[in-house]
């Protein structure tokens, strides 16, 4: 199995999991956070509708500009800071299910290899084949993913696990 496929079902198949085990809103109404198990609070609203991170927050990611957010179809706890063509920046943050995610990815139990993240939140997974930070905090899940390669970054790719550990830290702070 080449890269690229492995790339093109890793997304769906965990796109697919988070999204069965969130709430969403109705089309088109965004909700405001409310209280949920243990005194945490559920999100019910995206990053980009709440305002937690901002276009010029994930500037200097990619080589293209930023040009907007738009939801996620069927996720309103999902989000994508996207450019004028492919490459984007793909955010979820989920609450309740950081521990049991970032646990499945720690142990081995998905079907990529991660490595660890430090110092961000209360744990962290870098994973280097999709470009992504998975994260969490007081159980609460941050999920950055960069979609595109090689020309499409405007950092070293060394770089890239730092800065979106980065964001994911300052989601943590708004809760």
């Amino acid at each position: 199995m080449t890269l690229a496929t492995l790339r093109r079902l890793a997304l769906p198949c965990a796109l697919a999991v988070l999204a069965g085990c969130s709430k969403s809103a109705a089309p088109g109404r965004a909700m405001a956070p409310t209280p949920g198990a243990g005194g945490t609070l559920a999100v019910a609203a995206s990053v980009c509708n709440r305002h937690l991170l901002k276009i010029e927050d994930v500037a200097g990611i990619l080589s293209a500009p930023i040009i907007g957010t738009q939801p996620l179809p069927g996720d309103a706890q999902s989000c994508e800071f996207v450019t004028a063509s492919f490459p984007a920046i793909m955010v979820s943050v989920r609450p309740g299910l950081g521990r049991t995610t970032l646990d499945a990815w720690a142990m081995g139990k998905m079907p990529l290899n991660s490595g660890p993240l430090p110092g961000v939140g209360d744990g962290a997974v870098w994973l280097d084949t999709l470009h992504e930070v998975i994260a969490q905090k007081n159980a609460l899940l941050c999920d950055i993913q960069v979609r595109g390669g090689g020309s499409d970054f405007a950092l070293n790719s060394n770089a890239l696990p730092g800065v979106l550990g980065a964001l994911c830290n300052r989601i943590f702070a708004a809760y």
